[in-house]
């Protein structure tokens, strides 16, 4: 019932309406646009196909999820695998082009996945000839699933997690359906033991479940030592530098008035504001909001210019990891609207961190949270009690930033747990 239902309904209705929307929404439109052409595309890519070697196929949506997988494929291409990485968005691609992102070696393939028909997905399976299939996180798609199986491809889900609320699991639909796919996995390998006691609840049947961790640990520790410290001013050595990180209009809203009477305060602070998307309408606002004080854009500050800034705009993307570097507090955005951002990477600089209420997203915060290491804040009121504590006491300030910092790097593991465990199962087959 339920292939019949995809197959014929749900993903037909759903490749329409991704269609209509693409008209009005250059994200879904450009990822649409980069499907054209992937066929002829895989034809080269598979010129440098060594069928004497495995490959393994990591399948990752969006930038994110790549970042999960980075550690574990860099594993698998330095012990001499191929690898292929497919991805649906934009945003996936814009990724995995970025030049540096490889220390060695490249996958052979790195393109979108074709879209989840099972003629498309069954062609691709025949070129690519995989030996082993890797989902990050949650995003599945049934027929690269079923379609694998048939060809007797293991299937693995790593740095597995199911929300207490998502429909996946609360919804009697959701945890039939998924239920069924997650069958199919020969691994999942979860981030917490909680986690795994969801996923059992949706399919009591399910081959193997088991907790390794998140490989996002060690992806954040390995772009933080990859990544040069910026080329900012020198007088910011002598400067506590607190950075505002994948903002939005709500967490501007409320933390934005507290940063203004901050500067006035203390005299030795220095304001970096990284937005999370940085349009020119959304600069201009910063930009309007502390006109009172002495502010440049990032891509107009010379470092070695005599002339003292109080803040720091940042007006690009792809950055905000390296300025964590001279960071010692951090606001991290997304709290007020769909849930916070990455908290690892200012914590892995040894920076203790504030974000909004809306932080259940993240297992990390929660954790930091709880060890008293990071600060939620319900509204400025309760930022501005908790900021100016810490300025007052910059010694308490670096003890819970060092404490962040050895958290983040005590979770650091999980990579090699997936890539051990994977490889062996694929050379016993």
């Amino acid at each position: 019932m339920w292939s019949f239902l995809y197959n014929f309904i749900f993903f037909p209705f759903l490749w329409f309406i991704a269609h209509i929307i693409s008209i009005k929404n250059n994200k879904i439109r450009d990822s649409i646009k980069g499907k054209k052409g992937l066929w002829q595309r895989l034809d080269q890519h598979m010129k440098n196909r060594d069928l004497s070697k495995p490959l393994i196929w990591f399948h990752v949506p969006s930038a994110g999820e790549f970042l999960q997988a980075q550690p574990v494929l860099e594993k698998f291409l330095q012990n001499d695998f191929d690898c292929a990485v497919t991805f649906n968005s934009i945003s996936g691609e814009k990724w995995v082009q970025r030049s540096n992102i490889f220390a060695e070696k490249q996958p052979i393939l790195m393109d979108y996945l074709p879209y989840d028909f099972s003629p498309s997905i069954k062609r691709w399976i025949a070129k690519v000839k995989p030996s082993a299939l890797i989902f990050v996180k949650f995003d599945l798609w049934p027929n690269t699933i079923r379609q694998s199986e048939k060809a007797n491809i293991p299937i693995y889900l790593i740095s597995a997690t199911l929300q207490p609320k998502t429909l996946r699991y609360t919804s009697p639909i959701g945890r039939s359906f998924y239920g069924r796919l997650y069958a199919s996995f020969k691994g999942i390998f979860t981030v917490t033991e909680e986690d795994r006691q969801r996923f059992l609840k949706t399919n009591k049947d399910l081959p193997r479940v088991e907790v390794f961790g998140d490989t996002r640990f060690d992806s954040v520790i390995n772009q933080r030592d990859r990544l040069p410290v910026p080329d900012l001013p020198d007088y910011l050595k002598k400067k506590i530098v607190f950075v505002v990180g994948s903002s939005w209009p709500p967490d501007e809203q409320h933390i934005f008035p507290v940063l203004k009477e901050a500067l006035e305060k203390y005299p030795d602070l220095f304001l970096i504001i990284a937005p999370h998307e940085p349009t020119e309408d959304h600069l201009h606002n910063s930009e309007s909001y502390f006109r009172d004080f002495n502010l440049i854009r990032l891509s107009q500050l010379d470092p070695q210019s005599k002339e003292e800034y109080s803040i720091i705009l940042v007006d690009s993307i792809g950055v905000l990891s390296s300025i964590y570097h001279v960071s010692h507090l951090v606001y991290v955005g997304g709290g007020y609207t769909t849930g916070v951002h990455n908290v690892m990477e200012p914590c892995s600089n040894g920076s203790p961190s504030f974000f909004g209420p809306i932080h259940y997203n993240s297992p990390e915060a929660l954790q930091l949270v709880d060890d008293q290491l990071s600060y939620p804040i319900k509204n400025s009121e309760d930022f501005q009690k908790k900021l100016f504590e810490l300025l007052d006491n910059p010694q308490k300030t670096k003890e819970l930033g060092k404490k962040a910092k050895d958290y983040i790097e005590s979770q650091c593991g999980a990579s090699q747990k997936c890539f051990t465990t994977i490889s062996q199962e694929i050379y016993e087959n």
